[in-house]
């Protein structure tokens, strides 16, 4: 029997990503509802645009040709890196019952570090002619999320965390929008109720909107690479 040690590292920091910053603490019956804190890895970059008029129905957006700034959010949690000895049978053990065994486990789980576990996602644009902030999605993955959103503490608390980090970071921002559905919902129903318990309306046939509100406090958050 041959011995094999079972393993994942972690890659060194991409620089894709320009901010790290801390958004809440969850507690997910994935990881048994013990607490682990929630952070969101954020890639920004400038960029052109042109939208065609007939979009204003979703982007209610006054300027159509300018410059503003994307953003996608990656929402993550640390988890371990779990490594353990396998041996190696020389010749695969039959059994009447189920698949041919090709080794056993020698040795219990040994912890090797942690590695970054998206959870989520999330895509903005900050419009810096119009001063307008809109949040394209902004949601957790199944595993991590219960219908209706507007019962889901952490879906809650992400919109908070992304919303208020993005008018930090866009001060002069006057208005955030957001399209009234998204296909992660079960029902537009659903979704809407869930962006007005957040504070939005409808501003256009097909987006909800509010004007910003700027909270005092501090936020720990590293700036990974200046652009």
């Amino acid at each position: 029997m041959s011995k094999k040690t079972l393993s994942e590292s972690v890659g060194d920091q991409d620089p894709f990503w320009t901010h790290d910053t801390f958004l809440f603490q969850g507690n997910f019956p994935y990881f048994r509802n013990k607490p682990i804190p929630v952070r969101g890895k954020i890639h920004t970059s400038e960029e052109t645009y042109h939208l065609d008029s007939f979009e204003r129905d979703i982007r209610p957006i006054e300027t159509l040709k300018g410059s503003r700034t994307y953003i996608m959010m990656h929402p993550y949690v640390m988890e371990p890196i779990l490594t353990f000895t396998v041996g190696l049978y020389n010749k695969p053990k039959q059994y009447a019952d189920q698949e041919a065994a090709i080794g056993e486990t020698l040795s219990a789980p040994k912890r090797e570090g942690v590695r970054d576990m998206q959870i989520g996602s999330a895509q903005a644009w900050y419009y810096h002619q119009d001063k307008i902030i809109e949040i394209w999605e902004c949601f957790l993955d199944s595993r991590f999320s219960k219908h209706p959103f507007v019962h889901d503490p952490h879906m809650q608390k992400l919109w908070q965390q992304l919303e208020s980090w993005l008018v930090r970071q866009f001060p002069q921002a006057r208005r955030i929008i957001t399209p009234c559905n998204d296909p992660i919902a079960e029902t537009i129903e659903e979704y809407e109720e869930f962006l007005r318990s957040q504070g939005f309306e409808p501003v256009a046939k097909a987006a909800f909107g509010k004007k910003t509100t700027r909270k005092t406090g501090t936020q720990a958050e590293v700036k990974l690479y200046n652009v």
